[in-house]
């Protein structure tokens, strides 16, 4: 049953994926619209069909049954053979032989375009169909089934509103007022953002093209102006985020597309082959193209449902987690003074402005004494401590450190030691004691661990620790943007955050008995007895499950998803899938736990918006966020006590001996563990 519910859905997922939505019922409805033009929707149907058998055939049904292009191009093909041909023993044939061929030519395109990270759009689906035009000319048994390609009834209205609509059909090959504002209607229902780039894209290039060529009223009826419906939803909000940046990159797009469009309509008239998707296409690779390869920052990595969805994991994430790649933990322990920190006052300029010098400061003085010989100072000779994760890639320790106040100005980086993190990044660490680095080339080291001591070589007046994070692995490379994942100052907990000069900061401490007491396998479960007002209400059960993707949750009775993750250094929960459950609370009460032993400390945490708002707020939020992503931002603080987190929420016990939460508390709520 399972396997029939999954291929009905595959089977309508290609409706709703031609635009950018991934789901079910949509395609259903999409299906449905498709019959307004009966030999569209048959010859759709049959190519799909056809796709499937083949595939089967090949037996690659796992490959198109995950992949939803590799059915919406021949369905694109199917469509757009009934719309120029009646269904007949001939077109039949047809989408026959070009579904199978659309199904390999795909495969095919996203091997080769996968390598670039880039991808195939509907462009098998306009290159084949382009050669079917061709050839059909040939055969006049097809010929004599050429039908008139509108749908059977429309109604009247405005030109201004009808180009659009009608453009917003003929995506689907139904180029009619009642298809349009139907399937406009659709999108809007799943996802504001896309209708609302379809009505920016179809009207700023209505305007470029109506300047371009003088009038107006024959932009709108440009039968390939939705085209620039398609630039603009996927450059603003599927392929890119939809950010104010990605919104001008849009328009850039559109107006390139109409340009496009005219040229390419030119160049095929003489054939009598339509344009299609071709400038959409173009335009979209290319920019992806572009973009990849200079490592643009708003790129969306991992495409949902929606753009709104999308928006919303990537705020999330950036929030809670940071917006910087690079994340590197504090060289040493204790607790240090930033001294010169980026685009500093001496050293730290121009391409070298990414990089934190640190020393420690005991009554405001870097040494004791008068501080004339390095032993004077307190960091000289402390530890040097990972911090990465990785492989040491290259390392110099046999210069002298610097008598105090002279500088080594042949060799500026002094002793060092360069690791290459798991992540891909290199750190540098400079300025070491002549002879204590404690590793060698090769080695891998894990973070926090003990590497070198402190010193005063190179170019540095007084000991102290310099560190750096680069993208090439010698001596010397030009510094890149990051944070630091952790760090104490004060009594607050900070999370991948940048430090400015006079900061104090003090190194965290992990404590790997809270991390085992929360490290989660596979068919785990947790038994609660729910009580309010201090009786006893319900039993809950919370079971440790895996998706294909092996990330875990916990699920309940419900079948509600609460996604966690652990990192060795923190627990955290990440995302949400269900109704209003025990689980969701428990996000909201505790959304990451530190493992730290160390009480009376505070941290801040960012919640989804989901989590706390409305769906009609959340909606909201995740509109205009477009325009100011700190609208976004909900954030709460939380205090940790010995072996348990508060907030004003609430409150949630780790269990002592065994793995799990003891005891959850909010209003008058408690889940009290039972086993």
């Amino acid at each position: 049953m399972d396997r029939y519910n999954n291929l009905l859905f595959n089977i309508l997922k290609p409706y709703s994926a031609i635009l950018f939505l991934n789901n079910k019922f949509a395609g259903l409805v999409m299906l449905c619209i498709t019959f307004l033009n009966p030999s569209v929707a048959l010859s759709g149907i049959a190519a799909v069909v056809f796709t499937i058998l083949f595939a089967e055939f090949l037996k690659l049904q796992e490959i198109y049954l995950s992949q939803g292009f590799y059915i919406y191009n021949s369905l694109l093909v199917g469509m757009g053979i009934g719309y120029i041909f009646h269904p007949s023993l001939i077109s039949i044939a047809l989408i026959a032989i070009s579904s199978a061929f659309t199904f390999m030519f795909s495969f095919m395109l996203n091997r080769l375009f996968s390598v670039y990270k880039i991808p195939i759009l509907s462009l098998p689906f306009s290159i084949v169909t382009m050669f079917l035009y061709l050839a059909s000319l040939k055969y006049s048994g097809l010929l004599s089934t050429l039908v008139n390609n509108a749908t059977s009834f429309d109604i009247e209205i405005p030109l201004l509103l009808s180009g659009f609509f009608k453009s917003f059909g003929m995506i689907f090959f139904l180029p009619s007022n009642i298809a349009g504002i139907l399937i406009f209607l659709l999108v809007l229902y799943h996802s504001r953002h896309i209708a609302i780039m379809a009505v920016v894209g179809y009207y700023f290039g209505i305007l470029v093209h109506s300047y371009l060529i003088g009038s107006f009223d024959i932009a709108l009826h440009d039968a390939y102006a939705f085209n620039y419906i398609l630039v603009a939803i996927a450059l603003c909000g599927i392929f890119l985020l939809p950010t104010i940046r990605n919104f001008i990159l849009a328009l850039i797009g559109v107006a390139i597309s109409v340009v496009l469009t005219d040229a390419i309509a030119i160049l095929f008239n003489y054939y009598a082959i339509p344009v299609f998707t071709i400038p959409f296409n173009l335009t979209v690779i290319v920019f992806i193209f572009i973009l990849s390869i200079t490592y643009y920052k708003e790129f969306n990595l991992h495409i949902k449902s929606t753009p709104e969805e999308s928006l919303s994991s990537y705020l999330s994430e950036i929030f809670r987690f940071g917006e910087l790649y690079a994340k590197v933990s504090l060289p040493f322990s204790g607790e240090w003074v930033v001294y010169q920190g980026e685009d500093g006052e001496w050293t730290h300029k121009g391409k070298y402005r990414y990089a934190y010098d640190f020393v420690q400061k005991k009554d405001e003085k870097n040494y004791q004494n008068e501080g004339l010989y390095a032993q004077d100072y307190y960091c000289f000779g402390a530890s040097v401590l990972a911090p990465v994760s990785g492989y040491v890639v290259d390392i110099r320790q046999d210069l002298v450190d610097n008598i105090i106040g002279e500088v080594d100005r042949v060799n500026n980086w002094g002793n060092y030691i360069i690791i290459k993190s798991d992540l891909g990044f290199f750190v540098e660490i400079s300025h070491l004691m002549q002879y204590s680095i404690g590793v060698n080339i090769g080695d891998y080291v894990k973070v926090n661990a003990v590497i070198a001591k402190c010193g005063n070589s190179g170019y540095s007046p007084e000991p102290h620790i310099h560190i750096q994070v680069q993208d090439i692995g010698v001596i010397g490379g030009f510094t890149r943007e990051f944070a630091f994942s952790e760090y104490i100052q004060g009594n607050e907990l900070i999370f991948n955050s940048k430090l400015a000069k006079d900061d104090l900061v003090s190194a965290v401490v992990h404590d790997r008995s809270i991390s085992s007491r929360l490290l989660f396998i596979l068919d785990d479960q947790f038994l609660y007895d729910i009580y309010k007002d201090n009786e006893k209400i319900a039993t809950e059960k919370f079971i440790v499950k895996m998706n294909s993707y092996g990330e875990f949750y916990f699920q309940d009775k419900s079948s509600n998803k609460l996604y966690f993750y652990n990192d060795l250094q923190q627990f955290y929960f990440y995302k949400y899938e269900g109704k209003e459950s025990y689980l969701k609370n428990l996000f909201i009460l505790l959304p990451r736990i530190p493992f730290i032993n160390k009480a009376g400390v505070f941290y801040v945490d960012y919640l989804p918006a989901y989590l706390v708002k409305s769906k009609l707020e959340t909606m909201f939020i995740e509109l205009f966020s477009i325009f100011n992503k700190n609208l976004y931002k909900v954030s709460k603080r939380y205090y940790l006590k010995k072996k348990s987190v508060v907030s004003h929420e609430g409150e949630v016990h780790f269990e002592v001996q065994k793995k799990g939460f003891k005891l959850i508390k909010y209003n008058n709520i408690e889940l009290r563990r039972v086993s």
